[in-house]
């Protein structure tokens, strides 16, 4: 046996929620990454699911497109990358990944600490379009970044590069448990990103992060409206009843 077994093979992932896909998706992007860190870490929330943080830090950044206040959310996609420069002996890897995209996915590039070379080029954001694919996040670079820009579509990565990632690497496997800096991305958790970053919400708390989620920009809105109308900060926590905003 060649290298074969080292793909991971699996073409679909069963949907984990209860609520219809196209619906959390939605309810996500009505929310942004900095409500969702506080409800999933912030001790003094009396909501908080009090979690260690899953923001990607402060390298991973949309540089395709220009988010403004724009929300990105789908579901992993998960893809791991390696360090192998020997010929690839399988028959159309990358071919059997891209048929393999679905609705609502965020593509996940584990790149193996690749510090020069660029994925998910402009072919492959086509192929991403067409299977209704929201987004893409890289531990790393992307290229055809000109192009993409054109197309509209959000990738959120560390730098952009013209060598392309084929040169020097294998594709390990896709649907399988990665890391990026050093967060562990599961196929099917929630993914998140607008222009402070990306965050990840662990499938089993997604739902709840939700609801949390929702209630806490509620609270927040109504915040902003009192302090526009003419409120103090400190004002505006009395007539909310809490001791911080």
């Amino acid at each position: 046996m060649g290298r074969e077994d080292q793909i991971i093979t699996q073409r679909d992932i069963p949907y984990p929620y209860s609520i219809d896909s196209d619906e959390m998706v939605a309810r996500f992007e009505k929310c942004y990454t900095a409500a969702i860190n506080d409800v999933m870490t912030s001790r003094s929330l009396g909501d908080s699911l009090n979690l260690p943080s899953t923001w990607l830090g402060p390298d991973i950044k949309c540089r395709t497109k220009e988010l403004n206040r724009d929300v990105v959310a789908g579901f992993a996609f998960t893809i791991q990358w390696i360090k192998d420069p020997s010929p690839d002996e399988r028959t159309r890897t990358g071919e059997k990944m891209l048929s393999s995209y679905f609705k609502n996915a965020i593509l996940c590039v584990d790149t193996g600490g690749d510090p020069e070379s660029g994925y998910l080029g402009e072919l492959n954001t086509n192929a991403m379009m067409r299977n209704g694919v929201r987004g893409s996040v890289i531990d790393g670079g992307a290229k055809d970044t000109g192009f993409v820009k054109l197309m509209n579509f959000p990738v959120f990565c560390k730098f952009s590069s013209p060598i392309d990632a084929y040169t020097g690497n294998r594709l390990r496997g896709w649907h399988l448990p990665i890391l990026i800096n050093g967060v562990k991305i599961e196929p099917m958790d929630v993914i998140v990103g607008d222009s402070d970053g990306v965050m990840v919400i662990p499938k089993a708390v997604a739902e709840e992060v939700l609801v949390k989620l929702e209630k806490r920009k509620e609270f927040e809105d109504k915040v902003r409206e009192l302090i526009r109308s003419g409120m103090t900060p400190e004002q505006a926590a009395i007539k909310m009843g809490t001791t911080e905003l």
